[in-house]
């Protein structure tokens, strides 16, 4: 139990950290790999107005947005566009501390993905995981819904590579995908990302994740012990009694994941926060916030994040469930004074080096 533990106390010691927050441990592999580079995190770390020893324990916190605005930093001084692939692949289960722990006793691996979609927030603030069934394939995702990130093509990067290793790892290195879909542009060097996942690869979604045969979900664990199962489920719930996270950032969450299920409202938000709506809009209101608001500060991080990929506009304003093209066009001049066109072309003439 030293993982729950240990987190638990890093969680109770960092309840002042505003907004999303992220575990140290998922971005633990920068060190060796940027000495590799001949970059040193101390360095970026000084210049980042991070503290020095933010590392030196996996269970320290940093806050969702400072965390992908170094993971850019590092990349540039690296020079390395895949860094973000080069993290996660060097990035094993056990790093995720209770979650790995949580994942390992589950009877099977639709039993481990579905306790990592439930907990994840006890080792990233920021992004949310979502297990969707099809007919014969199964696709395991990640959006970001937390607002102002910088970089989020790093971010998906690590995600896919990291739950790439916990699916070989809990599959006792058997499990491979059927495809790997990327939120974001295809990089210059598919290269290493070929080599790493082996499986097609698909770039431009409207969501990152890794998709695989269906089967795969009834693979029986090992290591499944319902016993401690449900004693690592107590203790998962008495470290988010101490979470950082406030109502807003719930509502988000789950904003996020009905902007990818298809179906969004507040009258389900206030369902799946067992809330009356009445209760929901004045507990918002008590904050100086409003659902509206909060549903198009979502919609804006997740239109920037699509608009940074070469997904037509079209097919963005039928994702955020506009009912036309001219609909969001007209929404997305009213949060940053340009149309998606012009926005999506200054992004692109500030990215060219």
């Amino acid at each position: 139990m030293q993982y729950a533990e240990s987190t638990k106390a890093a969680i109770c010691e960092n309840s002042v950290v505003p907004g999303g927050f992220d575990r140290v441990s998922s971005i633990l592999a920068l060190r060796p790999l940027l000495d590799h580079f001949d970059v040193k995190l101390d360095r970026i770390l000084a210049d980042s107005g991070l503290p020095a020893d933010q590392f030196d324990d996996p269970d320290n916190l940093i806050p969702f947005r400072e965390g992908s605005r170094l993971l850019g930093m590092c990349a540039d001084r690296a020079a390395c566009e895949h860094l973000g692939l080069l993290i996660g692949m060097n990035t094993p289960l056990e790093s995720l501390g209770i979650l790995a722990e949580l994942a390992r006793s589950a009877a099977n691996i639709r039993g481990a993905l579905k306790l990592m979609v439930r907990y994840l927030t006890l080792s990233d603030g920021g992004g949310l995981l979502t297990l969707a069934e099809g007919e014969g394939f199964a696709t395991f995702g990640y959006a970001i819904y937390e607002p102002g990130v910088e970089r989020t093509q790093i971010v998906y990067d690590i995600v896919l590579a990291t739950t790439w290793n916990i699916l070989r790892t809990l599959s006792g290195g058997k499990w491979l995908p059927a495809e790997i879909l990327f939120m974001r542009r295809s990089p210059a060097n598919l290269e290493p990302y070929r080599k790493f996942f082996r499986a097609p690869l698909r770039f431009d979604t409207e969501h990152s994740a890794l998709v695989f045969k269906r089967d795969w979900l009834d693979l029986p664990l090992t290591t499944g012990d319902s016993t401690r199962q449900q004693v690592l489920e107590k203790t998962a719930r008495e470290i988010e009694s101490h979470g950082t996270g406030d109502l807003s950032s719930q509502v988000r969450r789950i904003l996020r994941r009905q902007l990818l299920s298809g179906n969004h409202s507040m009258q389900r938000v206030a369902d799946e926060l067992s809330m009356h709506r009445r209760t929901l809009d004045r507990r918002l209101r008590t904050d100086s916030m409003s659902f509206k608001s909060i549903v198009d500060e979502v919609r804006f991080e997740v239109s920037q994040q699509l608009l940074e990929t070469k997904m037509p506009v079209s097919d963005i304003a039928q994702h955020l469930q506009y009912a036309n093209p001219a609909a969001y066009t007209r929404a997305f001049r009213r949060w940053s004074g340009v149309a998606p066109t012009e926005w999506r072309k200054a992004r692109l003439s500030s990215a060219k080096p």
